[in-house]
């Protein structure tokens, strides 16, 4: 891949077949494919009913089926990337696969760091690290964690592509 192709590069929202291994599978394939995926994860702490002091760590999708991958489609082609049996499809608006604003990722990177350190979007998330969001970008963004449901959860993810500009990204 030349620089060209990396400029180039934007982000788009897609879906993924959740349950196994399906996730990690298909990402170390974009990944060897020059794609970058990413998707929000937390770590949370569950407590054991065997040993009541202890505590299970369990990494989660914050929006589960969803993910973010960074491509250029004059570069890579449409059917390779949907040719990975666990993904779904893009997200589109309206009939079309449209692009998710930059500054959007880079905030979801910024309160959702990789708890699992996967290689694939290792610069991505050290770039977002750095960025600063003004108060309004991080209280929405708080708001998508404090969400119990991820139907909710996925309704703001869409009202956050959608409406960037008024949530001020």
């Amino acid at each position: 891949m030349n620089i060209q192709d990396i400029c180039n590069q934007q982000w788009y929202l897609a879906l993924y077949i959740t349950g196994g291994r399906n996730r990690e599978n298909l990402f170390d394939w974009l990944h060897d494919q020059n794609i970058v995926p990413w998707t929000p994860l937390t770590l949370t702490k569950i407590k054991r009913a065997d040993a009541p002091h202890v505590f299970r760590k369990r990494v989660s999708a914050v929006f589960p089926g969803y993910f973010f991958l960074k491509a250029n489609f004059e570069h890579h082609k449409i059917e390779t990337v949907r040719a990975h049996s666990a993904f779904c499809d893009f997200v589109k608006v309206g009939s079309k696969i449209s692009p998710v604003k930059s500054s959007v990722v880079d905030g979801l990177m910024k309160v959702f760091p990789d708890p699992t350190l996967h290689p694939a979007a290792r610069n991505e998330l050290e770039a977002a690290a750095n960025i600063w969001l003004t108060k309004n970008q991080y209280r929405h963004l708080i708001q998508l964690e404090n969400m119990s449901h991820p139907v909710s959860r996925i309704s703001m993810l869409y009202d956050l592509i959608t409406h960037s500009g008024s949530h001020g990204f």
